[in-house]
């Protein structure tokens, strides 16, 4: 590889999959000595927050009560004179959603730096949501608007989706980026979406099969104090089944339906926040909250008969990686990118999204049967394994660094029709870079510049000034929301 050094960005350093992902990826380009770093918009304890977000100010409360999502954090657009960014060869985005990254910093910083994005879910596709499930808006066709779920993550306050997507074009345009997914599931969307044009490849995530591997059941239980002879059922989700995304409420009624069946039954809730209702109390279930740590994580799913993963919407997830490398097999949704990993039959037993009854019938068919889960499991640990060990994943990666770096890139490519721009986004540090483009610029483009700096004053201004009674609002709403809670 020709590259010395890598800068990763993400909205997280560790929680979530994309954060797994990224510092496997880390990991092991510093082991060929590259050189790597990682920012991001929530560090880690310890990190530098460079990308920080400052969220409790007047420009974020206005943009955010207009549905101008993450407009109002300039900071990603002074990135450029970040020393990490100008000693990278080559930028790695990952999510940028997340409330620290505006978008419009995207067309400048690809023109500088070649620049990869693995997109670990569908958010850069729409106008606002994470994932789309069953609505087709988003589409190139429609171009969003009139938006069914509003609330979806990340949230918007009122339907300016059809302008974001817009915006998301523009900026696109502009940019130069070479696009990673995890799935063909995803790979299959991006072709169909407004980043249809820019170069893309899918590389399967990877797991550590130094730490995910197979383990005896017993000693792991022995060691994690889980009863010996149960049948031990574990869901994995961040928020366990509070989740909605990882279908929490199907998983919820199937563990239900088969303690019925299986007066042994012993369920392991992975990732909790907050225990449901109908399970607090129960001495069949076990409430663990997130696990930082990958050798108790791989501990525990060495100790599962099964693990129950009707995820409602998902790309490529790392718990199915992680659990078929430790030898458990896995019963849940075919969602996504889920048959990718899971090979139904095989590997465990899949079943059509939102279908509970089939959820359920699965799960019993392995429950009553410890040959073939056993079969499975084995089968799961060999084949997971060769597909996803991180050596074959570093390997891909490699190979998409190399051919980023040769891709064609331009500042007047990045030159954005500043008439297209929201006066919200044309904030002084904005402006500062778009000025950057045009090192010789002529009379015409100066007065050009010059006016829309001026516009956007006036309108951070006002947004700024205006967002403040919104914020106290805010304040105050959340103060009284906790008084009435306790």
């Amino acid at each position: 590889m020709y590259t010395k050094n890598i800068l990763y960005i993400n909205t997280h350093a560790s929680a979530g999959g994309a954060a797994a992902v990224m510092q496997r990826l880390a990991d092991m380009v510093r082991r060929q000595g590259i050189t790597s770093a990682i920012l991001t918009g929530t560090p880690a304890f310890g990190q530098a927050p460079d990308l920080k977000a400052a969220k409790y100010t007047g420009l974020h409360a206005w943009t955010t009560w207009r549905g101008q999502q993450d407009y109002g954090f300039p900071k990603s657009h002074a990135l450029i004179r970040s020393p990490l960014f100008q000693q990278a060869d080559i930028i790695h985005l990952h999510n940028l959603h997340g409330g620290y990254f505006n978008l419009w910093s995207l067309p400048l910083l690809s023109a500088l730096k070649p620049t990869v994005w693995t997109l670990h879910d569908m958010q850069a596709l729409t106008g606002h949501c994470a994932h789309s499930l069953d609505c087709k808006r988003w589409l190139p066709e429609t171009g969003c608007g009139s938006c069914p779920s509003l609330s979806a993550y990340p949230r918007l306050w009122r339907d300016t989706t059809r302008q974001l997507w817009q915006d998301k074009r523009t900026i696109y345009a502009h940019s130069s980026l070479y696009l990673v997914t995890p799935s063909v599931w995803l790979q299959r969307l991006t072709e169909k979406s407004l980043l249809r044009e820019q170069p893309l490849v899918c590389i399967p995530n990877g797991a550590d099969t130094s730490i995910y591997h197979p383990q005896d059941r017993q000693e792991a239980r022995r060691l994690l104090g889980l009863p010996q002879d149960a049948l031990l059922i574990g869901g994995c989700a961040d928020g366990g089944l509070a989740n909605p995304w990882k279908g929490g409420r199907y998983a919820l009624e199937t563990i239900l339906e088969l303690k019925k069946q299986f007066s042994h039954l012993y369920f392991l809730n992975i990732g909790v926040k907050t225990a449901p209702e109908s399970l607090q109390g129960a001495d069949w279930v076990q409430h663990i909250p997130y696990v930082h740590d990958p050798a108790q994580l791989a501990r525990l799913y060495a100790a599962l008969d099964l693990l129950l993963y009707p995820t409602l919407a998902d790309n490529h997830p790392l718990v199915c990686i992680e659990s078929l490398c430790c030898g458990t097999p896995i019963v849940g949704f075919a969602t996504g990118g889920v048959p990718e990993i899971v090979r139904d039959g095989l590997d465990g037993l899949l079943v059509p999204t939102h279908d509970r009854a089939a959820l359920t019938n699965a799960a019993v068919t392995l429950l009553q049967d410890t040959a073939l889960r056993r079969k499975m499991g084995k089968e799961a640990a060999i084949s997971a394994s060769q597909r996803f060990n991180l050596d074959l994943f570093a390997q891909r990666y490699e190979k998409v660094y190399e051919e980023a770096l040769r891709m064609p890139r331009s500042v007047e490519k990045s030159r954005l029709p500043l008439d297209k721009v929201p006066n919200i986004v044309k904030s002084s540090a904005f402006m500062r870079q778009e000025w950057a483009k045009y090192p010789h610029s002529s009379s015409p483009q100066q007065k050009e510049l010059l006016s829309h700096a001026i516009a956007g004053s006036i309108c951070t201004t006002i947004g700024t000034l205006a967002g403040w009674p919104l914020l106290v609002a805010a304040l105050f709403r959340a103060l009284y929301c906790r008084y009435r809670n306790h």
